[in-house]
């Protein structure tokens, strides 16, 4: 099996596939741990993650 490098994220209501940056510890709707991946974020972007949904979201900021 091969470790995944990409996945895909919901960037301002459109996917996008992202290069993973790294695994974190994240507890799911039941409060077990586990090693979740997370996904790189550009400049002015905030990762959005809800506790048993698969999907991830990034919210980008304007400033």
């Amino acid at each position: 099996m091969t470790e995944q490098t990409h996945m895909i994220v919901l960037v301002q209501s459109q996917f996008e596939y992202r290069r993973i940056a790294e695994y974190r510890l994240m507890a799911d709707e039941c409060g077990r741990l586990q090693n979740r991946p997370v996904p790189e974020l550009e400049p002015g972007e905030v990762l959005s993650v809800v506790p048993g949904q698969a999907m991830y979201r990034i919210v980008k900021h304007n400033s």
